[in-house]
């Protein structure tokens, strides 16, 4: 018998789309109709695929420079413990609004850097805590937009210390996390405070304001490694008797950090609370050492993501 060419290919698939956008019922349609129909459902996608999120990678430019300036603007808003220092980013979205303006979704892996936030230095130029620093590791989730400068919205950080079976895997003789409510800490801090308020040469007397990082390593005995903050009073090295649990803080609010390790007080640095104009909202949420192994995370969206890792501290157990 005679056989049939099949239809082609571009056939075929026109008569599936129509078929599954219109039914059955595009046939009724006159030719003409149907071909504008046609048109128009082009028009519609086109115009929905502008609409559509812009794909973004954690390698591109762009997204690490938003990255990085986004950190920086962290750590300028927080008050509290050690300068963030971006390990990579690890997912990004971008939404397109209007007017030109973009908003970045930043998902950030982050390392704590021996720089506290009062130094207000750049990220950049602070040391990442290796192993014998106990090391803190987490991530920051970040909304910024992009339209001439970054500008971040809103953020928020969850961290925690490498668990010490990660350190001591590494290197058996490294200090271990010591919990800042041991009453040897304490009695650390206290005493190396005498000895600066005994040995500077500032005019006012300082004052504890919170202990911020203590560690232990066994040398011979126990050593004890505390991290403090300090804070000038209105108690005069000059005046006689001078009774510190009447001392105030001093107007101006001026925060020094000090560091007692084996007996060496750093010298202090000072720098200003940043003013109540200048907040984001945002939130940064200390919690426990991981189990190890540790558990799966979330598989990052974007393309080429996550990114290349800044550091990795030969940590095997936690794949930092």
């Amino acid at each position: 018998g005679k056989v049939q060419d099949s239809p082609r290919d571009g056939e075929s698939a026109r008569r599936s789309t129509s078929s599954g956008v219109l039914g059955s019922g595009w046939k009724r349609f006159p030719r003409k109709m149907r071909q504008f129909l046609g048109l128009v459902l082009v028009c519609l996608y086109v115009q929905w695929g502008r609409a559509s999120p812009a794909i973004v990678g954690c390698q591109e430019q762009t997204v690490m420079q938003a990255a990085a300036e986004a950190l920086d603007q962290i750590n300028t808003h927080r008050t509290e413990g050690y300068i963030f220092s971006l390990n990579r980013v690890y997912d990004v979205r971008q939404e397109e609004k209007e007017g030109g303006e973009k908003h970045l979704h930043l998902t950030m892996d982050v390392l704590e850097t021996k720089c506290h936030v009062i130094s207000r230095r750049n990220w950049k130029s602070c040391e990442v805590k290796d192993i014998k620093d106990v090391p803190v590791f987490g991530t920051c989730e970040a909304l910024v937009t992009t339209q001439i400068n970054v500008t971040l919205h809103n953020f928020r950080c969850i961290i925690q210390q490498v668990p010490a079976v990660a350190i001591v895997e590494i290197c058996p003789d490294c200090p271990t996390a010591e919990s800042l409510g041991e009453p040897i800490v304490a009695e650390t801090a206290n005493l190396s405070l005498q000895k600066f308020n005994k040995e500077s040469a500032m005019t006012s007397y300082f004052a504890l304001l919170n202990i911020t990082a203590a560690s232990m390593q066994w040398v011979i005995g126990p050593a004890y490694f505390v991290e403090f903050t300090i804070q000038e009073t209105d108690c005069a090295k000059a005046s006689a008797d001078v009774d510190f649990t009447q001392c105030q803080p001093k107007d101006g609010m001026s925060l020094t950090d000090a560091q007692e390790k084996a007996d060496d007080a750093t010298s202090p640095r000072t720098a200003d609370r940043p003013s109540p104009a200048q907040t984001v909202p945002g939130s940064v949420l200390v919690v426990p050492p991981p189990r190890i192994p540790m558990p799966p995370r979330a598989v990052a969206a974007a393309n080429s993501c996550p990114g290349k890792k800044r550091h990795s501290l030969g940590l095997r157990a936690l794949r930092l």
